[in-house]
């Protein structure tokens, strides 16, 4: 998958969902976005991960799976497997991300009990993702 160009927006560092994330998660969440297709989804091993966005730092694939860990209990975004694979889904992504020719995704779609698990958040039912116009 070829990783994309996203948008952040002001709000995203004002939202007390991502407040509760430690930098290196943040971090990661917005790397995500980057790779997850017009869906939302994204390839969650974290080997994969460590390559793509945290190419030079040694301890990241270590760490990794701590900080996959918070995003998921703050409701950011859902982790399943398929056929032995690791996936993500950011449950917003259509609020927050505005595609403007989204291309249909060839990522499993997650199983509905992980669409519909509610969030660990009863503050904020979801991470505030970047908006905007893709490539603008």
């Amino acid at each position: 998958m070829m990783a994309r160009i996203r948008s952040i927006k002001p709000e995203f560092w004002a939202s007390e969902s991502v407040g509760r994330l430690s930098r290196e998660a943040r971090l990661l969440f917005i790397g995500l976005w980057t790779q997850a297709d017009d869906a939302g989804r994204f390839r969650s091993h974290p080997r994969l991960l460590a390559a793509e966005l945290f190419p030079y730092d040694e301890d990241a694939l270590k760490r990794l799976p701590a900080w996959l860990e918070e995003i998921s209990k703050e409701g950011c975004a859902r982790f399943y497997e398929v056929s032995g694979n690791s996936y993500g889904h950011m449950p917003a992504w259509a609020d927050h991300q505005k595609i403007d020719r989204p291309s249909k995704s060839h990522l499993p779609e997650p199983p509905s009990r992980a669409l519909d698990a509610p969030s660990t958040s009863p503050r904020e039912p979801s991470c505030e993702e970047g908006k905007g116009r893709e490539g603008k």
